[in-house]
């Protein structure tokens, strides 16, 4: 298994690697030229954490539709990239409820490039308004991408999940790459959760009607 330190690279930043990529020719990279770049990253991954029993989570926000949603229905729905932290904090706690308990605690590692402060603010937010986060949501840090390979490989899913995303949506047809990592032998290892208009309006009618700001779908 080829690891950063046999290709001679201090760290794995998907998109830049993908971009700066040299290829020969100048078409662009095609499906299959990004599934052979990363795949032995995507081995690593397998090998080190999908093997260990780790499951990806990966949550869309459309920002159209949280455009369209009226002032009322955004008094219950952050923007989208608070909405997405929320859900994918929400996912994680519910694939691991069963083991969390008073000595195994859920904790939460953020790159350090995002908001932190705006995060931490809702880190805090969802501890005091859901009870479940409050009783199992110990911890969160923000981490050098650069230092902490867990990042990397979180930062190469949410990319890869995006493209496939879009791809999905046009073609109805997934990406290898994509497929390669979540969908080993048809197995998934991941959960993605996408909100568009519909759901962002069912959450919000549902948060209003129960008026719990973070009651969770």
């Amino acid at each position: 298994m080829i690891s950063l330190e046999q290709m001679k690279l201090p760290y794995l930043h998907t998109a830049k690697y993908l971009n700066n990529f040299p290829l020969v020719g100048g078409n662009g990279l095609t499906e299959e030229d990004v599934y052979t770049i990363l795949s032995p990253f995507i081995n690593i991954v397998h090998a080190e954490l999908v093997e260990h029993g780790a499951i990806g989570i990966c949550v869309i926000t459309e920002c159209d539709a949280y455009q369209k949603l009226t002032p009322l229905e955004k008094k219950f729905i952050r923007e989208p990239d608070t909405h997405s932290f929320e859900m994918a904090v929400a996912q994680a706690a519910m694939n691991i409820r069963h083991a969390l308990n008073i000595d195994n605690y859920l904790a939460v590692q953020m790159d350090e490039s995002h908001d932190a402060a705006k995060l931490y603010a809702r880190y805090e937010a969802m501890k005091a308004e859901n009870e479940n986060l409050r009783n199992h949501l110990a911890s969160i840090c923000f981490c050098d991408d650069k230092k902490h390979h867990p990042v990397q490989a979180a930062d190469m899913l949410g990319n890869l999940t995006l493209k496939a995303w879009r791809m999905y949506r046009a073609t109805q047809r997934w990406p290898k790459a994509f497929t390669e990592l979540v969908l080993p032998d048809s197995k998934p290892n991941m959960t993605l959760d996408f909100f568009g208009l519909d759901r962002l309006r069912n959450l919000a009618r549902m948060r209003k009607e129960r008026q719990d700001r973070m009651a969770m779908p």
